[in-house]
């Protein structure tokens, strides 16, 4: 099992850029999260502008996305793919905050929503989280062998595949759709638009790095479409939750229709991979820190 290393990030002229190492590759076991992730608690929100250079994300720590779910176990040089995010929260807002860089060699969009093949055949970032760090399955609300294959509450936890168009050179774009699916079964599958889960948005693109910024509202396991609010958490210092973070690339942008050459993740899975999706068992974790004790480490 191998994958990618990289060694020396730095901040240049406001933009976070990659400085590659050698295109030697690692065992995946050194390219994870860590066990569990700590997010401190902000004093001022960082301005979603796709540029990642707020006070506020440098008490963060940066998290490799760096296991290869899909092909598992492929190898893939720095020069094609390195990623990686932080992860904060503001108790004032009530909100999750993001930072995801991506060095990737090619970019490929033109994802449309129900035209369009699957959302995970274009670039895009995931975004897996289970509010209450239970685990288990989560594709829809079924019933009999449905929900024992694929689980009977499809809130138990999201799976938000992030999908923008990149922008012109230095510029954003905020415009995003944000895919999940749910229903009852395979015969009665729903694609629902979770994008005003994330009340904030940017994606920049610099060259061959791509930087997302954007919030997050966290949702528990009683949520439904039609009465969002009601199913809204209160976040709170010490409280831990699931979550992984994943980028799936495509690398032939003349290919049609579109197919995913890779996936990239920020936990381990075993073999075959890319489980995510359905089942919260192999999240990460996150703990939510207030600052001083994050201070205090």
């Amino acid at each position: 099992m191998k994958l990618i290393h990289h060694s020396c990030w730095s901040f240049v002229a406001g933009v976070s850029l990659f400085y590659l190492s050698s295109l030697q590759a690692v065992s995946q076991q050194r390219t994870i999260q860590d066990d569990t992730v700590l997010a401190p608690d902000v004093a001022v929100s960082p301005v979603i502008d796709g540029i990642g250079d707020d006070p506020c994300w440098q008490n963060a720590s940066w998290q490799s996305i760096g296991q290869v779910w899909i092909p598992y176990g492929a190898e893939v040089d720095s020069g094609d793919y390195v990623g990686r995010y932080k992860v904060i929260w503001s108790s004032t807002t009530n909100l999750l905050y993001f930072l995801i860089e991506v060095h990737d060699k090619v970019f490929v969009d033109g994802y449309v929503p129900g035209v369009a093949p699957d959302i995970y055949n274009f670039d895009i970032t995931e975004v897996f989280i289970d509010e209450d760090a239970s685990g288990g399955l989560h594709v829809f609300d079924g019933t009999g062998d449905t929900a024992r294959e694929w689980g009977s509450n499809a809130a138990n936890a999201f799976a938000y595949h992030i999908y923008a168009p990149f922008p012109e050179e230095d510029s954003i774009t905020t415009k995003h759709y944000v895919g999940d699916i749910g229903g009852t079964s395979w015969g009665n599958v729903k694609t629902f638009n979770r994008a005003s889960h994330f009340p904030d948005f940017a994606l920049r693109k610099t060259g061959h790095t791509a930087i997302w910024e954007f919030s997050l509202i966290v949702y528990d396991d009683k949520y439904r479409e039609s009465d969002k609010a009601r199913s809204r958490v209160k976040l709170v210092p010490g409280k831990v939750m699931g979550l992984s973070v994943a980028y799936c690339d495509n690398d032939h942008p003349e290919k049609n229709p579109k197919v995913r050459d890779f996936m990239f993740g920020s936990v381990y899975e075993p073999p075959p991979g890319n489980f995510h999706w359905k089942n919260a068992d192999y999240f990460g974790r996150v703990r939510l820190m207030n600052g001083n004790e994050f201070n205090r480490r």
